[in-house]
C-alpha cells in the first residue's frame, strides 16, 4: 500500500549531522531524490522507495546513495 505521505505531514529540511550520517527519529522522514518519495527514518514495516535506493524495516533504513537523499523533518498539518 502506497500512501503520500506529503497528504499528512508538512515537510521542512532538516540538518544532517556533521559526520555525514543522516539524521533518525519520529519526526525525521528521508525524501529520494531519484523517484521523490518519502520514507520514515524508523520504519518498522518493510518499506522502500520506487527506485529503490531507501528500504528497510525494523526500525531503520538504509540508502544505497545517501547523496541521493534529502533528511526532512515531518509536522502533522
Amino acid at each position: 500500500m502506497k500512501i503520500d505521505l506529503r497528504r499528512i505531514y508538512r515537510f521542512e529540511p532538516a540538518p544532517s549531522s556533521e559526520d555525514g550520517t543522516l539524521p533518525r527519529g519520529g519526526d525525521i522522514y528521508y525524501e529520494c531524490k531519484s523517484c521523490g518519495d518519502i520514507v520514515s527514518s524508523v520504519a518498522f514495516h518493510q518499506v522502500a522507495c520506487g527506485c529503490g535506493n531507501l528500504s528497510g524495516a525494523q526500525g531503520a533504513v538504509t540508502a544505497r546513495d545517501p547523496a541521493g537523499v534529502t533528511p526532512l523533518r515531518g509536522r502533522l498539518k
